[in-house]
């Protein structure tokens, strides 16, 4: 049975382009939902609900979750207990099952769903569907209406002559029946397909409007980021706990974990790309000068530590949108907040690792600046640990040398005056002249 039929491969046949026509009356219409006639404008989930603030709240809560199942539960509970929605669901795929399996369901007595109860393998219609995502009957937002599809198969004059249409069709509708779903919406993190939200209906049995069916697909698309990133995570923490039980015989395998972590974070923009592996490498550079004065003595291990808070300086970026990465503009005040969370998000990342909590102090302070005018918490001076000061001028110099979306990279020689203008204020004096001293000494060769 073919579930991906192209509308173009029928363009003589009457039939079909009256079914089509039909089709695309009801979705492009409505972006997918069939929406009475309501002249005291739409029912909205809950009236006092202001969705841009609760899509912000959500995004800020969900990159917190280090842990995929809990994520996904709080998003169903979410959903569940504030917006309105009898029943909510979100099936994951599972790559050691090869399928998609019922993460969490949430719903009033007698609907919720047994967690794991269901699981869709590839040819399942419905995840065929979104997979592929090539079939006719799905709305130009690739959402999927339990009353829409319904509708289409009563539709005798659209379906005439199609008995294989219909038969996909109904497959797919038996499939929403058994999740109980009014909507379902793909969710895709970049171009790869994980999962799907499924929602019942809402507690006032109004249909969905057109705004709230938008503001689900965009609470779809943050979820599925922050879903992929919190498996991500998770799959770093399993690595280090791997790690933790070679320590003793093999402990350059941990760099080595890193170095690809840090490889991952430069590859999601093009204009960073080899960022950490340079100020790794100006870090240790600098180190070679400092590491006889007792502050750097007071760490156990001043040069390991500084090593790996390198290369991690910048994994709370994992949290922060392409679309804020890659920008080439200059960055709203919005954005600015946002990417200003990333030394926080990758602390907390970092500090449940035992081993590596040293290094999330250091990452956590490594865009405080010597005058105490940084991030987060302004704190200036000697307060900033010595590597977090370090890391914050060779991160400074790799940024100026390095070309960016909004601008090109400068020569070293002006990076190294833009150390010298800022230092006492941005960065820490000691630190600026061990750089001087390693760029002297042809440590420190610029950018690629």
């Amino acid at each position: 049975m073919n579930l991906n039929r192209n509308p173009k491969q029928h363009k003589n046949n009457n039939g079909w382009s009256k079914m089509h026509g039909w089709m695309m009356d009801k979705l492009v219409d409505t972006e997918g939902a069939l929406i009475p006639v309501n002249p005291e404008g739409p029912a909205r989930l809950k009236p006092e609900l202001d969705y841009q603030v609760f899509l912000e709240n959500a995004s800020r809560l969900m990159i917190r979750f280090k842990k995929p199942e809990r994520l996904i539960r709080m998003i169903v509970n979410v959903i569940d207990e504030q917006l309105g929605i009898s029943h909510a669901a979100i099936l994951l795929h599972r790559e050691h099952k090869n399928s998609f399996v019922l993460i969490d369901s949430k719903g009033e007595s007698g609907v919720r769903i047994p967690v794991g109860f269901i699981r869709m393998t590839f040819e399942n219609p419905l995840i065929k569907i979104f997979n592929e995502r090539k079939n006719y009957f799905i709305s130009e937002t690739g959402v999927l209406v339990y009353d829409t599809l319904k509708a289409l198969l009563k539709n005798k004059e659209a379906i005439n002559g199609h008995r294989e249409i219909a038969d996909s069709i109904d497959l797919v509708i038996r499939q929403m029946e058994l999740l109980k779903a009014i909507v379902c919406i793909p969710l895709y993190n970049k171009k790869n397909f994980i999962g799907v939200l499924v929602l019942g209906e809402k507690v006032s049995k109004h249909k969905f409007t057109r705004h709230e069916m938008g503001f689900f697909m965009t609470l779809a698309n943050d979820a599925a980021m922050a879903i992929a990133n919190a498996q991500l995570i998770e799959s770093l923490q399993e690595r280090v706990e791997e790690i933790k039980d070679l320590y003793n015989r093999e402990h350059r395998i941990f760099i080595h974990t890193a170095i690809a972590l840090a490889a991952a974070i430069d590859a999601r923009d093009p204009y960073t790309h080899g960022h950490t592996e340079r100020v790794t490498s100006y870090c240790l550079a600098v180190a070679d000068e400092l590491s006889g004065i007792p502050e750097a003595l007071a760490y156990k291990n001043f040069k390991e530590t500084l090593h790996i808070a390198g290369l991690l300086h910048d994994v709370g970026k994992i949290g922060t949108p392409d679309s804020i990465l890659n920008k080439k503009g200059k960055l709203t005040k919005k954005e600015y907040e946002r990417v200003k969370e990333h030394p926080v998000v990758g602390a907390a990342i970092l500090s449940p690792i035992q081993e590596l909590g040293d290094v999330a102090k250091e990452v956590k302070y490594h865009q405080e600046r010597y005058d105490g005018k940084g991030y987060p918490e302004g704190i200036k001076g000697s307060d900033i640990p010595l590597i977090a000061r370090i890391i914050a001028a060779c991160d400074a110099f790799d940024a100026i040398t390095s070309d960016r979306p909004y601008r090109q990279r400068k020569m070293a020689e002006i990076a190294i005056r833009e150390l010298q203008a800022n230092s006492g204020t941005q960065f820490d004096p000691l630190v600026v002249s061990a750089f001087l001293l390693a760029f002297e000494k042809g440590k420190i060769l610029g950018s690629k």
